[in-house]
């Protein structure tokens, strides 16, 4: 089969899909009932939506529906994909209101406070309670899809953020470049050596540092220096905590010192190491691939590890999650589906074709086998890697955060102002924010 892969972005917590039509089927044990859905002559319909537009996931999923209609005569899947962005939330907003919602959906982790709250969401528990593949699912993964002890997602495309550095740039630099950085002092060091300028202009950024829409880099210090960044429980911001103030001063001191080029992470045209502007950067197992297969020059010259460890082992990562919406009236036939892509063949296919890391234990070994320089730094930085926090105001708080980090990196404000101001006008905003 044919591989295809896709540029896989994070984060995540602002991005929403559009629409495209396929049709599509499946294998269910059920008696098909003419007036299901309102259909006739025996047949289902399921609906099924996507966030994302790109064509190697159309692909992907142009064949799951094919073959999944095959092994279910009588099973029709209509398929629609909308942008990342606005887009989607106003899309699921006007069918949850008209009750047109789809039966599957396909969205982000950012998602599942909210409409898990409002009730869009159906808890899954009373079908993976009996579904064997729910105990092959990583820990990590499984916990991801749960809110309020009720599983309401399966993850099934993880988005984590690994270490990745220019080996040629190491080389030319005099460091050992099979050796990347091991701790934030390093870090620092070997960003600064690498760093190029022109005059008070930085060209090549020693380490990628986002300026603007900065929060999935800046949770992954603040995790790994042992802070959290909310109570969910008691909705209170725990980023103006001392460990999270401590990484908030390692990074824009970074910045300050010039170390990286003004980027917006929510640009994938901005996005400095794939576009070959940065020695070192936390990004996505798709942005390795991708800068070789962009810069054939240099395959071979890129190393990847598991993200820096300073007082625990910890890294961003988004999660898609597969969701059933309450409205579905083929809640059988949803979860079948959702079986389906989360099979252990289906899993290994969506590696193969998207490049998508597996979430499955029992595919570990020959995940890790299959390309031993990268996905063995993947695999534990899904097994550790923690998304947005799912709370219904998660948006809302990271936009807060973002603009007080970009207040600090251009000297409006300190690192420890920055925190202070951002918790506490999260505090202001919260009575208007919170859904219970």
């Amino acid at each position: 089969m044919k591989k295809r892969k896709s540029i896989m972005t994070a984060l995540c917590v602002t991005v929403l899909a559009s629409v495209a039509l396929t049709a599509c089927g499946s294998n269910s044990t059920e008696q098909l009932n003419p007036k299901d859905n309102g259909s006739s002559g025996g047949s289902k319909t399921l609906t099924f939506w996507r966030a994302g537009t790109d064509a190697p996931e159309k692909a992907y999923w142009t064949r799951v529906i094919q073959e999944f209609e095959a092994s279910h005569p009588g099973v029709k899947v209509n398929y629609s994909e909308v942008p990342f962005g606005n887009d989607m939330e106003t899309k699921l907003n006007a069918a949850y209101a008209s009750g047109t919602a789809p039966d599957v959906l396909s969205y982000t982790l950012a998602s599942v406070a909210q409409r898990a709250n409002l009730g869009q969401y159906e808890p899954l528990d009373s079908y993976t309670d009996k579904w064997d593949g729910k105990s092959d699912m990583m820990e990590s993964v499984l916990n991801t899809g749960t809110y309020k002890g009720k599983v309401y997602g399966l993850g099934f495309i993880p988005d984590p953020r690994v270490l990745l550095w220019r080996k040629d740039l190491f080389e030319a630099a005099g460091l050992d470049p099979e050796k990347p950085p091991a701790s934030w002092e390093e870090l620092a060091k070997d960003a600064e050596l690498l760093t190029k300028k022109d005059g008070d202009t930085t060209v090549m950024a020693g380490l990628a540092i986002p300026t603007a829409n900065a929060w999935t880099f800046w949770q992954s210090f603040v995790l790994q220096n042992g802070g959290k960044i909310i109570d969910a429980d008691k909705n209170e911001p725990l980023f103006d905590s001392p460990e999270s103030i401590e990484a908030t001063q390692y990074i824009v001191d970074l910045v300050k010192k010039g170390v990286t080029i003004p980027n917006d992470s929510a640009k994938s045209n901005e996005n400095l190491f794939p576009n070959g502007k940065a020695a070192i950067a936390y990004d996505s197992p798709a942005a390795y691939v991708n800068t070789q297969k962009d810069h054939p020059e240099l395959a071979g010259k890129i190393g990847v590890s598991g993200p820096i460890e300073r007082k625990t082992k910890a890294t961003f990562a988004g999660m898609r999650l597969l969701f059933m919406s309450s409205q579905s009236k083929q809640k059988d036939l949803a979860f079948e589906f959702m079986q389906t892509v989360m099979s252990k063949e289906e899993t290994w296919n969506r590696y193969k074709e998207l490049g998508t890391p597996v979430v499955l234990n029992s595919l570990k070994d020959d995940y890790i086998k299959d390309k031993p320089e990268m996905n063995q730094a993947v695999f534990d930085a899904v097994s550790y890697g923690e998304g947005a926090a799912k709370v219904t105001y998660s948006s809302k708080m990271y936009e807060i955060i973002s603009q007080h980090l970009e207040a600090a990196f251009y000297n409006t404000k300190s690192a420890e102002q920055a925190m202070k101001d951002a918790a506490a006008e999260l505090k202001k905003e919260l009575p208007n924010l919170i859904t219970n």
